[in-house]
């Protein structure tokens, strides 16, 4: 037997690495979670960082739906006016990021704020608050939920 034939030629080594990286790239995109669970946690994110804007600034903060359900904004609360709308913004989620999904059912009475104490209430002037907000999305929906006691988690339907 000849020596040539026992050993990987360069264009056989190049093959095969191309064959890897195509898998890789494959099992990649596939892990990756959908757009509709990425906005979900990004909205979820949003208001847990406008829960703990509320408990360390000392302030009530509200999260309240963009025009046209364009996405979701952290204000300071006017509580002067009452108005969950008003007052200097402090972050956003801009769902034109996730390609594709769309608020299925927006946020409870105009959106809610949170207390100092880290309670949450309806901006419409309800008590403490407990629901869900619907992101549909091309691969299914994601659902951020809302506790009474102010915890916050995400749900995935396909």
């Amino acid at each position: 037997m000849n020596r040539r034939q026992l050993a990987f030629t360069l264009l056989e080594s190049l093959v095969v690495l191309a064959v890897l990286g195509v898998l890789a790239g494959i099992g990649f995109a596939a892990a990756r979670p959908s757009p509709e669970v990425r906005a979900a946690r990004a909205v979820r994110a949003l208001l847990l960082q406008a829960r703990a804007e509320a408990v360390w600034g000392g302030a009530p903060v509200a999260v309240v739906e963009l025009p046209g359900g364009a996405g979701f904004v952290a204000r300071r609360w006017d509580a002067v006016v009452h108005d969950c709308s008003a007052g200097e913004a402090l972050a956003s989620v801009r769902l034109r990021d996730f390609p594709g999904v769309a608020v299925a059912e927006g946020l409870w009475s105009g959106g809610l704020y949170w207390l100092p104490s880290g309670s949450g209430r309806a901006c419409s002037g309800g008590g403490v608050i407990s629901g869900t907000l619907l992101l549909r999305g091309p691969f299914g929906t994601a659902t951020v939920v809302v506790s009474s006691l102010g915890r916050v988690r995400v749900e995935v339907a396909r």
